[in-house]
């Protein structure tokens, strides 16, 4: 059967099918045989319909997540690589017909390169993947190597090389599969993802299944990298760590001197919260090198893995990372209240020991710098308390309430171009009134006391959008859809309507007249 006579997303859906064991080729075949012979048109929704009523497979809900893959897959690459289809027909060649020379022992024939659209520029000139089953370990690092620089240059944040998939990337909040490549074999993906270990690295691997590790490409060059096993191989996601330190007003906060003030205080917690990929580690490393400038005092980080590295300027700077200089971030912190630190940098707050310890060390004459993945300023103080059995619950909320100086909660936004990101944040200050209404559990409140604190620095995430959209950094199709409050959302209106009106005058006719 030729493969262009079959639909790209029935070959997508039976090439994934095959694969998992749901279906075999000769179902596949049979099924768009009867379609073909009834005389109907061959859709996707049709085939499914026949496999489930025909009982070939009674996974329906897996299935059904096959099929929304297939549509994508068809949408963006075509065909598949190996059709389902096509191997069919070859098993069931005539003796007579002539067959393709067989490849030698220990080669594969390579299989032949995806098609699809050719996409945007800097979807252009990627080496291809699938060439690692048949490199060396050496060959496979320089691909890997060449492959991540490519993602450097084209701003991508997070690059993944994963079995049974085409290579991917994150660039500027939206994930894109690569065009011109082909889906990663097995081999070829461990040989791409296993290629830097080192012997420990890689006995951890085969241990544990799952590996976080740095990696750099060259020294200006450094990435973080977590490997794991999943399905049908191993899976590698690569998150691009920026090669310059941003300053505290280079992140786009809309008072960054609010920010650098927090620097300056000697004891207390100040936390770094969102959802993963907005920002933290570049605000908190901003931080650090702030204080690295401009203090004088002994800084100990807790890392896992340890991604940007602190040459010591007016600081000394001691960076530990998890696995390679601390069994865990429990035992870390245990130490290093006896390393005579002044400022605690702790990557995670993972569990309710690491959230005690760096409370307790924030009372105890140090400044702590962590991160929670948390979504604003009222849900980080109930993560961090609500981590506490309720008979410590008192004595925590009036330990936190002493201690905290600051929550800065993160996110990044397609900017109004859509050609990079911005940064939206919520500011919490530990004022005396907030302090009052962590200490007497009122944490609900929060919320109110920022929008009425706008004087002294604070800022709810929707007023930070807002001031995104005032900036001309976003849009108002952008910004919208994420206001609740209607006073802002009549201020946007009223914002957009004097811009349309603005612009509507400046791009009008000019009368014509004597004078």
């Amino acid at each position: 059967m030729n493969k262009t006579m079959v639909n790209k997303e029935i070959d997508w859906f039976c090439h994934h099918a095959v694969t998992e064991g749901l279906l075999d080729a000769a179902s596949c075949h049979a099924v768009l045989d009867a379609i073909n012979e009834a005389g109907m048109e061959a859709e996707l929704p049709l085939f499914m319909q026949v496999v489930l009523d025909n009982q070939l497979c009674e996974d329906g809900a897996r299935l059904q997540a096959m099929a929304e893959m297939a549509k994508e897959e068809a949408k963006v690459l075509g065909y598949p690589s190996s059709s389902v289809f096509e191997s069919a027909q070859s098993a069931a060649a005539e003796p007579g017909e002539p067959t393709e020379p067989a490849a030698a022992p220990g080669h594969s024939a390579p299989s032949p390169i995806i098609t699809g659209n050719g996409g945007e520029q800097w979807q252009q000139g990627w080496p291809v993947l699938a060439e690692a089953e048949h490199l060396d370990q050496d060959g496979a690092k320089r691909l890997l190597d060449d492959f991540l620089t490519r993602g450097r240059a084209a701003r991508c944040s997070d690059l993944h090389i994963s079995t049974g998939a085409v290579p991917f990337v994150r660039r500027f909040k939206e994930l894109h599969l690569l065009p011109g490549q082909q889906v990663i074999s097995a081999k070829a993906a461990a040989a791409l993802n296993l290629a830097p270990l080192r012997d420990d690295q890689r006995s951890h691997f085969e241990a544990e299944n799952e590996l976080d590790y740095s990696y750099n490409v060259n020294p200006k060059e450094r990435y973080r990298i977590n490997l794991m096993r999943q399905r049908l191989g191993l899976a590698g996601s690569y998150r691009v760590i920026d090669s310059k330190i941003p300053t505290i007003g280079e992140l786009g906060f809309t008072r960054p001197e609010i920010i650098e003030k927090l620097t300056t205080h000697n004891q207390g917690i100040i936390l770094i919260t969102g959802p993963a990929g907005s920002g933290k580690s570049s605000t908190l490393n901003a931080l650090v090198d702030f204080i690295n400038k401009n203090r004088e005092d002994h800084i100990v980080t807790i890392e896992d893995p340890i991604e940007i590295i602190h040459q010591p300027i007016k600081c000394n700077v001691t960076q530990r990372e998890l696995g390679a200089h601390t069994k865990s971030f429990h035992n870390a912190l245990r130490a290093v209240l006896r390393e005579d630190p002044d400022v605690i940098v702790i990557g995670e707050l993972r569990d309710l020991t690491t959230v005690e310890m760096a409370i307790r060390a924030s009372e105890t004459g140090h400044l702590v710098f962590g991160t929670l993945h948390t979504s604003s300023a009222p849900a980080t103080m109930d993560r961090l308390l609500d981590v506490f059995p309720p008979n410590q619950q008192s004595q925590i909320r009036s330990m936190v309430a002493e201690s905290l100086k600051a929550v800065i909660c993160q996110q990044l936004v397609p900017n109004a171009n859509k050609d990079g990101v911005v940064m939206a944040a919520e500011i919490l200050l530990g004022t005396l009134a907030v302090s009052n209404l962590i200490r007497e559990g009122k944490t609900f409140q929060i919320a109110s006391t920022i929008q009425t604190s706008r004087n002294i620095g604070m800022s709810t995430m929707e007023q930070s959008y807002y001031d995104l959209f005032l900036a001309g950094k976003r849009s108002y199709e952008q910004t919208i859809p994420l206001i609740k409050t209607p006073d802002l959302i009549n201020q946007m209106r009223t914002a957009e309507a004097q811009r349309l009106s603005e612009e509507a005058q400046k791009n009008a006719p000019k009368k014509k007249g004597w004078f």
